[in-house]
């Protein structure tokens, strides 16, 4: 999970994107007028992971209004163009449809986040990979788990973030992420819910 600065401006967005990528991107030149995949993932922090990086972009982008943000897009090259149109995601404003979208489908949220307390409480479980068996362990193990209220719509998600990371603050923030589902229960027949897994947030 990443919080990030959405950019004001056409230009800022221009600069930060367009910065040669990697080292070892010997075609990516800097300041060229020309947005490519390896540029985004430098900045993302996703290097070779298509999905991210087009949610980074999205977010990123979420503050332009939709010329400028079209300026920008129209400097991307093919390759980038095509992922952008393949990766996107769906901001969600009710849970209508929710559980009809795909599993790790890309979506965005916004709301203030409530930590749910993990103290004699556990909110599901989720299955994990253990040598070359998978393990079901309580969520809470893994991830800090929240409920984002959205009072604006009357709605909530339930979100989640990996526990080694910094808590997410109990303030307005947008956030990018994937679907993930967990099991309420530990039994084969058990029902399941789903989360979003937070990839990167801002503070609105």
């Amino acid at each position: 999970m990443k919080l990030i600065k959405p950019y004001t401006s056409v230009s800022q967005a221009i600069d930060s994107l367009d910065n040669g990528g990697q080292f070892y991107d010997f075609f990516t030149q800097a300041d060229d007028d020309i947005i490519s995949s390896s540029e985004i993932g430098k900045v993302a922090g996703a290097a070779f992971q298509k999905q991210k990086a087009v949610l980074f972009l999205q977010l990123a982008l979420s503050k332009l209004s939709a010329r400028e943000r079209l300026e920008v897009e129209g400097r991307f090259d093919d390759h980038l163009s095509a992922q952008y149109d393949k990766f996107r995601g769906k901001e969600l404003i009710r849970m209508d449809g929710f559980d009809d979208l795909k599993l790790a489908s890309a979506v965005f949220v916004r709301g203030i986040p409530k930590k749910i307390e993990e103290v004699g409480y556990v909110t599901g479980f989720i299955m994990v990979p253990v040598i070359d068996v998978f393990s079901l362990i309580p969520i809470t193990d893994a991830y800090t788990v929240y409920q984002l209220f959205d009072e604006e719509n009357n709605e909530s998600f339930l979100i989640a973030h990996d526990k080694e990371a910094e808590p997410l603050p109990e303030k307005e923030i947008s956030v990018a992420g994937l679907i993930k589902q967990f099991q309420i229960s530990q039994d084969e027949e058990s029902e399941i819910e789903r989360f979003i897994e937070v990839t990167y947030y801002f503070e609105n």
